[in-house]
């Protein structure tokens, strides 16, 4: 009875409607990730209870939620005592082997699923294709290329599922977070280009899906993620020369 009137609960402002506290909650977490994912708060910088509910405007609840959920992407860390701070940027070399570990996983999982041709998986394909396709241009801001990942995402999660192998696909919804931060350096661009590269190499894999070809999904799959191989290391080049 108490959790139904806590989902119920309102933040009212003078002159405002009432708010939904979820609302809030989600906003917040937004505005900071944003923050930390455009680099506005640097690596390694302390996240003060204070400053932040101060600077959002906000009581210390929805901050406090934003900061867990966070620290469950990996996009903070906290210490006893030391309290919240901005996580470092992952490894290159950690995401390259997060990399080599996708193409065994994802291209074992395109080679067994593409055959099944589920209505559902290529459903959700088609539908998360279209919308990166909308994409004209990933930006450079979180805000401008959230979409794009986002769908990206459920794209490669339909791929998974695709497989019927409830283990394996507990296991790859386990590695979100991590393949969240993944998708950031690997996706987009410094100068926000168009992401036609990407989009070639999606549609390639939607095609082997539709035809219902499981090896020509695998080899597709595996030309994508050997190319986000590539793509890391351009956009470590890019970022030492614009350093």
């Amino acid at each position: 009875m108490g959790g139904n009137t806590e989902q119920k609960r309102r933040v009212v402002r003078p002159g405002s409607r009432s708010v939904p506290r979820t609302t809030i909650a989600e906003r917040v977490y937004e505005d900071i990730k944003e923050r930390i994912l455009d680099q506005t708060l640097a690596p390694g910088e302390r996240l003060t209870m204070d400053f932040l509910c101060r600077e959002l405007a906000v009581s210390s609840s929805p901050v406090r939620e934003a900061l867990a959920r966070l620290e469950s992407e990996k996009l903070v860390v906290s210490e006893v005592y030391a309290g919240y701070s901005v996580a470092p940027p992952p490894d290159p070399e950690y995401l390259r082997g997060l990399l080599r570990f996708r193409i065994l996983v994802e291209g074992h999982c395109g080679c067994v699923g593409a055959p099944k041709r589920l209505p559902d998986v290529l459903k959700a394909m088609e539908s998360a294709f279209d919308a990166m396709a909308r994409t004209k241009k990933l930006g450079t801001r979180y805000r401008e290329y959230r979409r794009f990942i986002q769908e990206d995402s459920r794209f490669h999660r339909a791929i998974v599922t695709s497989s019927g192998n409830p283990a394996t696909i507990a296991i790859y919804a386990n590695l979100h977070p991590i393949l969240l931060q993944s998708r950031l350096y690997i996706t987009r661009s410094t100068d926000g280009s168009p992401a036609e590269e990407v989009l070639l190499e999606h549609e390639k894999i939607l095609a082997a899906f539709r035809e219902g070809d499981g090896d020509a999904a695998e080899a597709a799959i595996r030309t994508h993620l050997e190319g986000g191989l590539r793509r890391l290391h351009r956009v470590g080049l890019e970022r030492q020369t614009n350093g």
